[in-house]
């Protein structure tokens, strides 16, 4: 072969890798179970009006936790439950003061890897950590804005 052709090969390779990270896109995990995904309706809503990509995971969680972006839609615990993942990512302390009526939303980065950012939706059950979300809109939106360069110059309709 033709110190050429190998020249031409290689450049080839370089070039068709970064054209492939250059259009690589980004995704939404959530993490949940039925139930909290079942009171996120709304929220769904936003993100598919917005073109997020997203994914659901609702067992397995291990396998998602180096994504780079993940929201976590907690609650309930036992069987079933993102609890063991939540373990994970908060301190006792953010448990326990996540662990009430009204739920707290918690941020955290760099946790499984560099770059990653975790968004946690806690409470007492799902109805709370439902209610921490919607009553953290203003900070969790602007995370998904500046994930996915959503156009903020209208406002929302949803």
């Amino acid at each position: 072969m033709s110190k050429y052709i190998k020249t031409f090969l290689v450049a080839s390779i370089v070039l068709t890798v970064n054209l492939s990270a250059a259009f690589a896109f980004d995704k939404l995990f959530i993490v949940g179970n039925q139930a909290s995904i079942d009171r996120a309706r709304d929220f769904f809503t936003t993100l598919s009006n917005e073109s997020i990509p997203l994914a659901i995971v609702t067992d397995q969680f291990d396998k998602v936790k180096k994504e780079k972006y993940i929201i976590v839609l907690g609650g309930a615990k036992g069987a079933g439950s993102v609890e063991d993942f939540v373990k994970q990512v908060l301190t006792e302390e953010e448990k326990a003061s996540g662990n009430q009526a009204g739920g707290k939303m918690f941020v955290k980065e760099n946790l499984f890897a560099q770059g990653q950012t975790i968004i946690v939706f806690t409470g007492s059950d799902e109805a709370a950590a439902a209610e921490a979300r919607k009553n953290s809109r203003k900070t969790w939106w602007a995370y998904l804005v500046q994930w996915f360069e959503l156009d903020t110059s209208m406002p929302m309709a949803y």
